[in-house]
Protein backbone atom coordinates (compact mmCIF):
# COMPACT_ATOMS: atom_id res chain seq x y z
CA UNK A 1 0.00 0.00 0.00
CA UNK A 2 2.82 2.43 0.84
CA UNK A 3 5.15 1.27 -1.92
CA UNK A 4 7.94 0.12 0.38
CA UNK A 5 9.12 -3.46 -0.01
CA UNK A 6 10.10 -3.78 3.63
CA UNK A 7 6.46 -3.68 4.68
CA UNK A 8 5.51 -6.42 2.24
CA UNK A 9 8.46 -8.45 3.51
CA UNK A 10 7.08 -8.10 7.03
CA UNK A 11 3.63 -9.17 5.85
CA UNK A 12 5.08 -12.21 4.10
CA UNK A 13 7.01 -13.07 7.25
CA UNK A 14 3.77 -13.04 9.22
CA UNK A 15 2.22 -15.33 6.61
CA UNK A 16 5.16 -17.69 6.91
CA UNK A 17 4.60 -17.79 10.65
CA UNK A 18 1.01 -18.90 10.14
CA UNK A 19 2.20 -21.70 7.89
CA UNK A 20 5.24 -22.79 9.88
CA UNK A 21 4.84 -21.53 13.44
CA UNK A 22 1.35 -22.75 14.29
CA UNK A 23 0.09 -26.29 14.74
CA UNK A 24 -2.10 -27.48 11.89
CA UNK A 25 -4.98 -29.90 12.17
CA UNK A 26 -5.03 -31.75 8.84
CA UNK A 27 -8.16 -33.54 7.69
CA UNK A 28 -7.99 -34.58 4.04
CA UNK A 29 -8.27 -31.41 1.97
CA UNK A 30 -9.01 -29.32 5.06
CA UNK A 31 -6.80 -27.73 7.68
CA UNK A 32 -7.26 -25.66 10.80
CA UNK A 33 -4.70 -23.27 12.25
CA UNK A 34 -4.14 -23.49 15.99
CA UNK A 35 -4.76 -20.40 18.08
CA UNK A 36 -1.16 -20.25 19.30
CA UNK A 37 2.07 -22.23 18.82
CA UNK A 38 1.40 -23.81 22.22
CA UNK A 39 -2.00 -25.41 21.58
CA UNK A 40 -3.57 -27.77 19.07
CA UNK A 41 -7.14 -26.54 19.29
CA UNK A 42 -9.56 -25.81 16.47
CA UNK A 43 -11.14 -22.37 16.94
CA UNK A 44 -13.09 -21.12 13.94
CA UNK A 45 -12.58 -17.39 14.23
CA UNK A 46 -8.81 -17.80 14.55
CA UNK A 47 -8.81 -20.21 11.62
CA UNK A 48 -10.83 -17.93 9.36
CA UNK A 49 -8.90 -14.81 10.33
CA UNK A 50 -5.73 -16.67 9.39
CA UNK A 51 -7.29 -17.72 6.09
CA UNK A 52 -8.32 -14.12 5.39
CA UNK A 53 -4.79 -12.91 6.02
CA UNK A 54 -3.28 -15.50 3.70
CA UNK A 55 -5.90 -14.72 1.05
CA UNK A 56 -4.96 -11.08 1.19
CA UNK A 57 -1.27 -11.95 0.89
CA UNK A 58 -2.02 -14.07 -2.16
CA UNK A 59 -4.07 -11.28 -3.74
CA UNK A 60 -1.08 -8.93 -3.36
CA UNK A 61 1.85 -11.24 -4.11
CA UNK A 62 0.35 -13.93 -6.34
CA UNK A 63 2.35 -16.46 -4.32
CA UNK A 64 0.33 -19.68 -4.38
CA UNK A 65 1.99 -21.01 -1.24
CA UNK A 66 -0.45 -18.74 0.62
CA UNK A 67 -3.50 -19.70 -1.44
CA UNK A 68 -3.85 -23.45 -0.88
CA UNK A 69 -3.66 -23.30 2.95
CA UNK A 70 -6.19 -20.47 2.93
CA UNK A 71 -8.65 -22.48 0.83
CA UNK A 72 -8.18 -25.55 3.00
CA UNK A 73 -8.78 -23.54 6.16
CA UNK A 74 -11.97 -22.03 4.75
CA UNK A 75 -13.10 -25.51 3.79
CA UNK A 76 -12.54 -26.71 7.36
CA UNK A 77 -14.67 -24.03 8.99
CA UNK A 78 -17.44 -23.79 6.40
CA UNK A 79 -17.90 -27.55 6.52
CA UNK A 80 -18.46 -27.23 10.28
CA UNK A 81 -21.03 -24.47 10.10
CA UNK A 82 -24.27 -25.68 11.67
CA UNK A 83 -27.39 -26.12 9.57
CA UNK A 84 -28.96 -23.04 11.15
CA UNK A 85 -25.98 -20.91 10.10
CA UNK A 86 -24.23 -20.75 13.46
CA UNK A 87 -20.75 -21.87 14.46
CA UNK A 88 -19.63 -23.26 17.77
CA UNK A 89 -16.69 -21.26 19.08
CA UNK A 90 -14.44 -24.29 18.61
CA UNK A 91 -14.48 -28.00 18.01
CA UNK A 92 -13.63 -29.18 21.52
CA UNK A 93 -16.63 -30.31 23.57
CA UNK A 94 -15.86 -27.50 26.03
CA UNK A 95 -16.14 -24.91 23.22
CA UNK A 96 -19.67 -25.57 22.04
CA UNK A 97 -21.11 -22.15 22.84
CA UNK A 98 -22.27 -19.75 20.11
CA UNK A 99 -21.51 -16.09 20.78
CA UNK A 100 -21.94 -12.70 19.17
CA UNK A 101 -18.55 -11.28 18.36
CA UNK A 102 -16.84 -14.52 17.32
CA UNK A 103 -19.71 -15.17 14.91
CA UNK A 104 -19.16 -11.66 13.60
CA UNK A 105 -15.46 -12.37 13.13
CA UNK A 106 -16.29 -15.50 11.13
CA UNK A 107 -18.72 -13.72 8.85
CA UNK A 108 -16.49 -10.71 8.21
CA UNK A 109 -13.50 -12.96 7.52
CA UNK A 110 -15.49 -15.01 5.00
CA UNK A 111 -16.66 -11.88 3.21
CA UNK A 112 -13.07 -10.58 3.04
CA UNK A 113 -11.80 -13.90 1.71
CA UNK A 114 -14.37 -13.79 -1.07
CA UNK A 115 -13.31 -10.25 -1.95
CA UNK A 116 -9.59 -11.02 -1.92
CA UNK A 117 -10.04 -14.13 -4.06
CA UNK A 118 -12.73 -12.60 -6.27
CA UNK A 119 -15.18 -15.44 -5.68
CA UNK A 120 -18.81 -15.79 -4.63
CA UNK A 121 -18.22 -19.38 -3.51
CA UNK A 122 -18.62 -18.63 0.18
CA UNK A 123 -21.64 -16.32 -0.05
CA UNK A 124 -24.18 -19.07 0.78
CA UNK A 125 -22.34 -19.62 4.06
CA UNK A 126 -22.21 -15.87 4.65
CA UNK A 127 -25.92 -15.39 3.99
CA UNK A 128 -26.96 -18.33 6.15
CA UNK A 129 -24.66 -17.20 8.94
CA UNK A 130 -25.78 -13.59 8.78
CA UNK A 131 -29.44 -14.58 8.92
CA UNK A 132 -28.71 -16.48 12.12
CA UNK A 133 -26.66 -13.57 13.45
CA UNK A 134 -29.33 -10.95 12.71
CA UNK A 135 -32.14 -12.93 14.32
CA UNK A 136 -30.39 -14.27 17.43
CA UNK A 137 -28.01 -11.69 18.86
CA UNK A 138 -30.04 -8.54 19.55
CA UNK A 139 -32.66 -7.47 22.05
CA UNK A 140 -35.49 -5.27 20.84
CA UNK A 141 -33.92 -2.23 22.51
CA UNK A 142 -30.70 -2.70 20.54
CA UNK A 143 -28.59 -4.30 23.25
CA UNK A 144 -26.41 -7.04 21.74
CA UNK A 145 -26.68 -10.40 23.46
CA UNK A 146 -23.45 -12.20 24.33
CA UNK A 147 -24.75 -15.66 23.43
CA UNK A 148 -27.39 -16.66 20.90
CA UNK A 149 -29.62 -17.96 23.71
CA UNK A 150 -28.59 -15.74 26.62
CA UNK A 151 -28.20 -11.99 27.03
CA UNK A 152 -25.60 -11.47 29.72
CA UNK A 153 -22.95 -10.30 30.04
CA UNK A 154 -23.55 -7.37 27.71
CA UNK A 155 -20.00 -6.74 26.55
CA UNK A 156 -18.67 -3.60 24.86
CA UNK A 157 -16.77 -5.85 22.45
CA UNK A 158 -20.08 -7.38 21.33
CA UNK A 159 -21.41 -3.86 20.77
CA UNK A 160 -18.41 -2.86 18.68
CA UNK A 161 -18.35 -6.01 16.56
CA UNK A 162 -22.13 -5.83 16.08
CA UNK A 163 -21.81 -2.38 14.51
CA UNK A 164 -18.94 -3.56 12.31
CA UNK A 165 -20.75 -6.73 11.23
CA UNK A 166 -24.01 -4.95 10.45
CA UNK A 167 -22.27 -2.34 8.31
CA UNK A 168 -20.16 -4.99 6.56
CA UNK A 169 -23.36 -6.74 5.48
CA UNK A 170 -25.46 -3.70 4.66
CA UNK A 171 -26.03 -5.31 1.25
CA UNK A 172 -27.97 -8.14 2.89
CA UNK A 173 -30.35 -5.97 4.92
CA UNK A 174 -30.97 -2.27 4.35
CA UNK A 175 -32.12 -1.96 7.98
CA UNK A 176 -28.63 -2.75 9.25
CA UNK A 177 -27.67 0.94 9.35
CA UNK A 178 -30.63 1.76 11.57
CA UNK A 179 -29.88 -1.13 13.91
CA UNK A 180 -26.22 -0.12 14.08
CA UNK A 181 -27.32 3.37 15.12
CA UNK A 182 -29.68 1.95 17.73
CA UNK A 183 -26.86 -0.16 19.17
CA UNK A 184 -24.60 2.89 19.33
CA UNK A 185 -27.29 4.90 21.12
CA UNK A 186 -27.79 2.08 23.61
CA UNK A 187 -24.06 1.93 24.27
CA UNK A 188 -23.86 5.67 24.88
CA UNK A 189 -26.86 5.59 27.22
CA UNK A 190 -25.73 2.57 29.20
CA UNK A 191 -21.97 2.15 28.88
CA UNK A 192 -20.42 5.57 28.26
CA UNK A 193 -18.42 7.17 31.05
CA UNK A 194 -18.26 10.97 30.96
CA UNK A 195 -14.55 10.73 31.75
CA UNK A 196 -14.13 9.66 28.12
CA UNK A 197 -14.37 5.88 27.85
CA UNK A 198 -16.76 2.96 27.47
CA UNK A 199 -17.39 0.47 30.26
CA UNK A 200 -16.36 -3.15 29.84
CA UNK A 201 -19.50 -5.14 30.72
CA UNK A 202 -22.98 -5.10 32.20
CA UNK A 203 -24.18 -8.13 34.16
CA UNK A 204 -27.61 -8.66 35.75
CA UNK A 205 -26.11 -7.47 39.04
CA UNK A 206 -23.58 -4.73 38.33
CA UNK A 207 -21.62 -2.74 35.75
CA UNK A 208 -17.94 -3.43 35.31
CA UNK A 209 -16.63 0.08 34.65
CA UNK A 210 -13.02 -0.84 33.93
CA UNK A 211 -11.64 0.91 30.84
CA UNK A 212 -9.70 -1.57 28.71
CA UNK A 213 -7.77 0.05 25.87
CA UNK A 214 -7.56 -2.96 23.52
CA UNK A 215 -10.77 -4.79 24.34
CA UNK A 216 -13.08 -1.82 24.72
CA UNK A 217 -11.84 1.58 23.53
CA UNK A 218 -9.91 0.48 20.44
CA UNK A 219 -12.78 -1.66 19.18
CA UNK A 220 -15.38 1.03 19.77
CA UNK A 221 -13.16 3.49 17.90
CA UNK A 222 -12.99 1.04 14.99
CA UNK A 223 -16.76 0.49 15.12
CA UNK A 224 -17.56 4.21 15.06
CA UNK A 225 -15.03 4.83 12.29
CA UNK A 226 -16.65 2.00 10.30
CA UNK A 227 -20.11 3.52 10.78
CA UNK A 228 -18.96 7.04 9.87
CA UNK A 229 -17.06 5.85 6.80
CA UNK A 230 -20.07 3.93 5.56
CA UNK A 231 -22.38 6.91 5.99
CA UNK A 232 -19.92 9.19 4.19
CA UNK A 233 -19.46 6.77 1.29
CA UNK A 234 -23.19 6.11 0.98
CA UNK A 235 -24.02 9.82 1.37
CA UNK A 236 -26.36 8.69 4.14
CA UNK A 237 -27.23 10.49 7.33
CA UNK A 238 -25.64 9.16 10.48
CA UNK A 239 -28.39 7.04 12.12
CA UNK A 240 -27.87 8.89 15.39
CA UNK A 241 -29.18 12.31 16.34
CA UNK A 242 -26.42 14.78 17.20
CA UNK A 243 -28.31 15.57 20.40
CA UNK A 244 -27.83 11.95 21.48
CA UNK A 245 -24.03 12.11 21.20
CA UNK A 246 -22.46 13.34 24.44
CA UNK A 247 -20.04 16.24 24.11
CA UNK A 248 -17.58 14.19 26.14
CA UNK A 249 -17.58 11.55 23.38
CA UNK A 250 -17.09 14.11 20.62
CA UNK A 251 -14.12 15.62 22.42
CA UNK A 252 -12.68 12.32 23.68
Amino acid sequence: KFGEAKYLDMARSAGDFLLEGLNLTINGDELCFSYTPLDRGQVHNANLLGAAYLSRLFSITGDKKFLDPALRAVRYSTHRQNEDGSWAYGEDKTQAWVDNFHTGYNLCALRKIGQYLNTEEYEPHVRLGFEFYRTHFFREDGAPKYFHNRVYPIDIHSIAQSIITLITFIDLDANNRTLAGTIFQWAVSNMWDERGCFYYQITPYYKNKISYIRWSQAWMLLALATLLRHCNQAAAALPVSSSQIPQSLISA
